[in-house]
């Protein structure tokens, strides 16, 4: 259903609100490199001040937070705002997740199985590959005795299991077995708890899909296109209408709904080439996507095709509620 069909969320909400703030944090202990895939004070109060709009909000904070609240008292919200990244396991962001799913209590994004699988890029290509009929970037790891079979460079080389863009930068381009052997040992040693993913390389343009909605009431709310390895990298915006933004968003909603997906999130897109014949590949699905107003893929996707910040959230939370019984 399109932005200007869906109903609007009932009035006043109760909302809890539950996130991962990287003061609090560091204020433990954490370093600001431990704390880099949580949110800034502005991000969090950005989000709150939205919710607001809609009914009253509790802010929770973090899954221990969230279990103190829960064993203490039957809580009476309506549903949780849930924006936790989690900590220290491959399935952290399924934490809070899992406990509201124990409870019983609604909650925005997806449930605790899709999370998981999707933290892991690798699992999520090798489950979903053959039933899915995506194109997809053949992938290995580098102690798989499989992996000479990509023998062909270049090839791209990435940790599994971080949030998009963490540990990304030009070298995870390799072109020779000596380059290979030198990043999957920097990242061995940066992310020492990672699977090291070994991809083949797309040559072809990269675009950002921005979905909103849950199964068959999804729909692409934005595409843009990115020029990331560009030396002032630009974030291009597109018209729906295009032939190239339409092509990338149908893999983008293929994947999404095969790997049930809800609510609100990003796809990213990838060509197997540049120019004529060139086929969109599916890269990776982030369905815990970034919030930042003014400043995150989604938001950024969404205002720029007329949907602004409270809109976008009530839209996600019109979505999370047609899961209430």
């Amino acid at each position: 259903m399109p932005p200007d069909e869906s109903p609007p969320t009932p009035n006043p909400l109760k909302i809890a609100f539950t996130y991962d703030s990287c003061s609090d944090w560091i204020a433990r202990g954490y370093s600001p490199g431990q704390c880099a895939e949580f949110q800034d004070d502005a991000t969090i109060e950005g989000i709150a001040a939205s919710l607001r709009k809609l009914g009253t909000v509790e802010m929770v904070g973090g899954v221990k937070s969230l279990a103190k609240r829960l064993v203490s008292s039957q809580p009476d919200w309506d549903l949780v705002f849930n924006f936790c990244e989690g900590y220290g396991t491959l399935g952290r962001e399924a934490q809070v997740p899992a406990l509201l799913e124990a409870w019983g209590i609604p909650f925005t994004f997806s449930d605790s199985a899709t999370l998981a699988l999707c933290m892991d890029k690798a699992k999520t290509k090798v489950s979903k590959q053959q039933s899915a009929g995506l194109e997809m970037n053949e992938i290995d790891y580098p102690h798989s005795p499989h992996c000479d079979s990509l023998d062909s460079y270049p090839l791209f080389v990435k940790p599994a299991s971080v949030s998009t863009g963490i540990g990304i930068s030009r070298i995870n381009k390799v072109h020779d077995r000596e380059q290979l052997a030198h990043i999957v040992e920097e990242i061995t040693k940066q992310y020492p708890t990672q699977t090291v993913l070994i991809e083949r390389f797309l040559g072809g343009r990269e675009f950002t899909v921005g979905i909103i909605g849950t199964g068959t009431a999804s729909y692409v709310i934005g595409v843009r296109e990115l020029h990331k390895w560009s030396q002032n990298p630009q974030y291009v915006d597109m018209d729906l209408s295009d032939d190239i933004a339409h092509a990338a968003g149908e893999v983008a909603l293929k994947a999404w709904k095969l790997l049930e997906c809800r609510d609100g999130g990003r796809v990213d897109i990838r060509h197997d080439k540049m120019g004529l014949g060139a086929v969109p590949n599916f890269i990776e699905v982030n369905p815990l996507a970034g919030l930042t107003p003014n400043w995150s893929d989604l938001p950024e996707l969404a205002k720029a095709n007329g949907t602004n910040f409270d809109r976008l959230l009530e839209l996600m939370i019109s979505s999370a509620l047609k899961r209430r019984i």
